[in-house]
């Protein structure tokens, strides 16, 4: 699922009389209206356009269904989203076996925003940076930094049982699934401990299969060094990483789902 970056720039109103044009500090005054603009739009109308049914926008609001019913309805609010938008769909195994269309949404405020997936019970389940689910449906990969803030993660969660979560210590991108439980992706695992900014030179990368064992384990296995910034090979004078993946160290939800 790609995520679409935008920003907004909100004015407030005090009792009749229009208030002075205040900044929120964060906020981009020049994305209203912009180029930047007009292509989110783009990107959430072809997804409209591309998904019947999940999604309606009407003008600042924001409605998504499952199998017909609205689900919710997001409103742009200057005190906690300023924007949201559709950034992504995704197909996952619903609870009676079928496929079904979830949508990504993206809540803007100040200079940050937070993506997450719309559960049939309006429930969020948060991604970070890329989420990639397997051709079946039946597994959702994505990072989320809550599990380990020094290393990294990988979060795979079983569909729709999202609660049996299991994670990597290890960051991946640009995953590609070669069938329902294997995957390639490239990965940065970080040794040392600044927790502040693991992409520095504690983080290694590098190249990753990704898959279930015989005992149903997922594994981790880098198969090649590369480099940080140009991702090109690289010689390291160390053994390639193997990770088994373990539940996360704390809670994956903030509620019940």
């Amino acid at each position: 699922m790609r995520l679409v970056l935008s920003f907004v720039l909100i004015f407030t109103l005090a009792g009749c009389h229009r208030a002075t044009p205040q900044r929120a500090e964060g906020i981009d005054p020049t994305f209203e209206g912009s180029e930047q603009e007009k292509r989110t739009m783009a990107v959430e109308a072809a997804l409209i356009a591309a998904n019947p049914g999940l999604a309606l926008r009407h003008d600042r609001e924001l409605t998504i269904f499952h199998k017909g019913e609205a689900v919710t309805t997001y409103m742009n609010d200057p005190k906690g989203c300023q924007r949201y938008f559709l950034t992504g769909v995704m197909k996952l195994r619903g609870k009676d076996g079928a496929l079904y269309p979830v949508a990504g949404v993206t809540c803007h405020f100040a200079n940050s925003e937070n993506t997450y997936l719309v559960l049939p019970n309006s429930d969020k389940y948060i991604v970070r940076e890329e989420a990639s689910a397997s051709p079946d449906g039946r597994v959702l990969a994505s990072g989320f930094d809550r599990a380990d803030l020094t290393q990294g993660s990988l979060a795979l969660a079983d569909w729709p049982h999202i609660r049996d979560v299991v994670i990597f210590p290890a960051h991946c991108t640009g995953m590609v699934w070669q069938d329902a439980t294997h995957f390639t992706a490239t990965c940065w695992h970080n040794e040392g401990p600044n927790s502040s900014n693991p992409y520095d030179s504690f983080a290694y990368y590098f190249k990753a299969d990704i898959g279930k064992d015989g005992f149903g384990k997922w594994q981790m296995q880098a198969t090649q060094w590369v480099d940080r910034d140009s991702l090109t090979p690289r010689n390291l004078n160390k053994p390639l990483y193997r990770f088994t993946a373990a539940p996360p160290p704390e809670p994956h939800f903030d509620k019940s789902t």
